[in-house]
């Protein structure tokens, strides 16, 4: 059971982040994507063994979230659209946590789900330049000063994401190109062959945000790397010297981030603005906020802006209030301490490299990126936040399960090397 569900989720992660119900009319027309995920829902919510994960800190801050948002619903200022949509488009990012730790319980699991996911993800960035340098696609723009506009990449005609949201992608697969490069010959050349592509696509985007995230890894690399003067050195000189090949416009956008931009300072202190419209539409409702799934609806009503709040944070206080906000606050930190007792569980093992050292430098470095990514970006209800805490608590696992069975062949072993003693059975006292 647990192994066809495990395959099915690897089909639903596919669906899910490559649209085949769009690509493949038949697949849209059965829902397919929802039809996979009853089927898993049944597969990990009966597994046998399923307690160990319900007792996590994480799994427990994930269903407070759940049960919050319902609870308020009378308090909320939209509960018919908390109900009809945003209970519903919450519940499909979270299942990414539920799914992961039913199904990812070893380390041949994690592997072959971090291949499928990586692909994933690879392609939703190589598909969209492909389209650029073959047809001249670009998807998006942006204003600039004087009435003018830049032309911007975003995800391919099947893949809805923004310009952001494609730097994000390409934010999300440069710490795994990077730490599992070491492992394999062929995974060094998927390195050495993908991450100039994906880095251009990122300058394609023209994403502050992404950029700030691409210096976030970058930092990250350096701090982790045994060479980091080598490292730092060389990617200084490698973005000065590919610098003067973006186009002026492009050059306009990424210098406005230090103030330096002519044509998109003003796009810059917009979103400055944006935050203190966000602010001010949470001080509405600042306990219970408007309901789950609202933060659109509730910037067109109160502040005039027809878009969801571009932060994490404010997203949260418009939707679920105060108290939502702490709640996944708490969830973020227990996310943070799960990878960080990962990291203590390998230094206890002694495993300074392998895979699941480079799963483990990975996810911190994207998490720290994700951190900076969420200042300029919503994600309550996103799936990368339920991602990662499912594969921060299934990584623990899997190294306390390995942990323990070190400790009981250490034991078998001592207990082997013991002397024998002499039995006396036929030879008491009569």
């Amino acid at each position: 059971m647990r192994d066809a569900g495990f395959k099915i989720y690897l089909l639903f992660v596919v669906s899910w982040f490559l649209h085949l119900g769009t690509r493949i009319p038949f697949l849209g027309s059965i829902r397919f994507d929802l039809l996979l995920i009853l089927v898993l829902s049944y597969l990990a919510f009966t597994q046998p063994d399923r307690i160990n994960h319900t007792n996590t800190t994480t799994d427990k801050l994930i269903k407070r979230l759940l049960i919050y948002a319902l609870v308020t619903l009378p308090f909320v200022e939209w509960p018919g659209s908390v109900i009809n949509s945003g209970l519903q488009e919450w519940v499909k990012a979270a299942v990414f946590y539920w799914f992961t730790v039913a199904f990812i319980v070893s380390e041949r699991k994690l592997l072959q789900f971090m291949v499928v996911f990586l692909f994933c993800q690879l392609w939703r960035i190589l598909e969209p330049l492909y389209l650029h340098l073959t047809e001249g696609y670009w998807g998006s723009i942006a204003s600039m000063a004087n009435w003018e506009f830049m032309d911007r990449l975003s995800g391919a005609p099947h893949d809805i994401v923004n310009p952001n949201g494609l730097a994000f992608i390409v934010c999300t697969v440069l710490p795994f190109l990077y730490f599992f490069q070491g492992l394999s010959w062929w995974s060094r050349l998927v390195f050495l062959g993908l991450t100039p592509a994906t880095i251009y696509t990122l300058m394609l985007t023209g994403s502050r945000s992404g950029f700030l995230g691409l210096e976030v890894i970058f930092l990250g690399i350096v701090w982790k790397s045994r060479r980091r003067l080598l490292i730092a050195v060389l990617g200084v000189t490698i973005a000065v010297a590919a610098f003067p090949f973006l186009s002026a416009d492009m050059q306009d956008r990424y210098l406005s981030i230090f103030g330096a931009g002519e044509k998109n300072a003003a796009t810059a202190q917009g979103r400055l603005e944006g935050v203190e419209g966000d602010l001010r539409v949470i001080m509405r409702r600042p306990f219970f906020g408007h309901g789950l799934g609202t933060s659109r609806e509730a910037n067109a009503n109160f502040r005039g802006g027809d878009q969801p709040a571009h932060n994490l944070y404010t997203e949260t206080g418009q939707e679920l209030g105060i108290f939502g906000l702490l709640i996944l606050l708490a969830l973020i930190r227990s996310i943070v301490i799960n990878f960080n007792s990962a990291q203590s569980a390998l230094a206890r093992r002694g495993d300074a490299s392998g895979f699941l050292k480079a799963v483990v430098d990975a996810m911190q470095v994207w998490l720290v990126m994700n951190l900076l990514f969420s200042f300029a970006s919503y994600g309550l209800s996103s799936y990368e936040w339920y991602l990662f805490a499912g594969l921060s608590v299934a990584l623990y696992s899997i190294l306390n399960v390995a942990d323990l069975n070190r400790q009981a062949g250490e034991a078998h072993e001592r207990h082997a090397s013991l002397p024998t003693l002499p039995s006396n059975r036929g030879h008491g006292l009569r």
